[in-house]
C-alpha cells in the first residue's frame, strides 16, 4: 500500500520531459518497469501505463515477458515513434558455453535478435547489456585476467554491429563498472563509442553521488538511469522505509503527494531518469504527476543527506574501485 492516496482528481497528465544521449536521442525521464512480471502481468501493467499517458517501456530477455510487453504495444494505438522501447540482453556466463570469448559474441548477436522477435518489433529504442559477464562479478571487477574484459569488448562490438544496423537508435549498459569502461577505451582498435546509458541502483538513502558514479559518468558522458527507485531490499521489494518512514511521508502530506512520488521526485530532480513499475492504473497515472510541484530546497537538502536505507550503484561492482573525478 502507498503511504497516501491522493484526495483530489488526476490532473491532466503532463508531457513526460525528456534528457538527450550522447548521439542526440531523446530519452523520456520516466519509464514502466516490467521486472518480476510474467507476460500476462506484463501485458496488463504495460497496457495500463501506455493509457495513463507513459512513452517509455522497460523490459529485458530474462524477464521472459517481452511476448506480453509486445503485445500491449502493438494494441496499444499509439504510433510506433511515440513510444520509446528499452530491453536488455544478459551478460555472459549465464550460460557457461558463453564463457569462451566467441561464443558470448555470438549469443549476444543471437539474444538482440530474440529480443526484436519476441517484442514482434523492427527497432528499439535502447538495449542495454543487463549486467558484467559473470567472471567479473564473482571478482566485482572487469579485470582482463578474470576474461572478463575480453568478454565486454565482445558484447560491446555485437552491440555496436546492432546499432549500425539501425535496430537500436541508442545503446548501453547496466550495472557497469568503471573497469569495464577501462576494458573499452583500452582495447584495439580503440572503442570511440562509449555506452550512451548505464542503468543503476539509485534510491532515496544513497545520496547524490553514491560511490562517485554520478560524477563519474557525467564526466565521460554517459547517462545514468536509475531502478529500484523505492530500495532494494532482499526480498526484492520496495523499502518500508521509504514507503512508510517519517521523511517521506511528512514532505508527501505537505505537497499532497504519495511518499512514492516523493522519492521518484528526488531521483529525477537530479537529471537521472527512473523506472518504475505497478500493476495499479492509478499509481502508474500518480508515477507521472511529478513536474506539476517541486521539492522545496529544505525538502531537498534533507533527502540529500538522508542515507537510509543503504544501497550500492552496482551489485558487480567493487566500491573501492570507483575512483572518480
Amino acid at each position: 500500500m502507498r503511504s497516501l492516496l491522493l484526495a483530489v482528481a488526476w490532473p491532466v497528465a503532463t508531457a513526460v520531459p525528456s534528457v538527450t544521449l550522447s548521439n542526440g536521442v531523446e530519452m523520456p525521464m520516466v519509464a514502466a518497469g516490467s521486472w518480476q512480471y510474467n507476460s500476462s502481468t506484463a501485458y496488463s501493467s504495460i497496457t495500463s501505463a501506455l493509457k495513463a499517458g507513459f512513452t517509455m517501456i522497460d523490459t529485458a530477455l530474462d524477464y521472459h515477458n517481452q511476448d506480453g510487453v509486445g503485445k500491449a504495444i502493438a494494441e496499444s494505438g499509439i504510433p510506433r515513434e511515440k513510444i520509446f522501447v528499452e530491453t536488455k540482453v544478459p551478460g555472459c556466463g549465464l550460460d557457461p558455453s558463453t564463457m569462451n570469448v566467441f561464443n558470448c559474441y555470438q549469443a549476444t548477436k543471437r539474444d538482440l535478435e530474440t529480443d526484436l522477435k519476441l517484442l514482434n518489433l523492427s527497432y528499439v529504442d535502447l538495449v542495454i547489456v543487463h549486467f558484467p559477464p559473470i567472471s567479473s562479478m564473482i571478482t566485482r571487477s572487469c579485470n582482463s585476467w578474470s576474461g572478463g574484459c575480453q568478454m565486454v569488448r565482445a558484447q560491446w562490438k555485437a552491440m555496436n554491429e546492432f546499432y549500425a544496423e539501425g535496430k537500436a537508435r541508442a545503446i548501453g549498459v547496466s550495472n557497469y563498472c568503471p573497469s569495464c569502461y577501462d576494458c573499452l577505451e583500452s582495447s584495439n582498435p580503440v572503442m570511440t563509442r562509449l555506452p550512451m546509458v548505464n542503468q543503476v541502483q539509485l534510491h532515496l538513502g544513497m545520496g547524490t553521488d553514491p560511490e562517485g558514479f554520478v560524477s563519474y559518468h557525467k564526466a565521460k558522458g554517459i547517462q545514468l538511469q536509475a531502478y529500484s527507485v523505492l530500495g532494494n531490499s532482499m526480498t526484492h521489494h520496495a523499502s518500508s522505509e521509504i514507503l512508510n518512514g517519517n521523511l517521506t511521508t511528512s514532505i508527501g502530506k505537505a505537497h499532497n503527494k504519495s511518499s512514492v512520488q516523493v522519492a521518484l521526485k528526488w531521483v529525477i530532480s537530479q537529471g537521472i531518469p527512473a523506472v518504475t513499475k505497478s500493476s495499479s492504473s492509478e499509481h502508474l497515472k500518480e508515477d507521472l504527476d511529478l513536474w506539476s510541484w517541486n521539492l522545496t530546497t529544505q525538502d531537498k537538502q534533507l533527502m540529500d543527506a538522508h542515507r537510509s536505507p543503504k544501497g550500492s550503484p552496482s551489485f558487480a561492482c567493487n566500491a573501492a574501485e570507483a575512483v572518480l573525478v
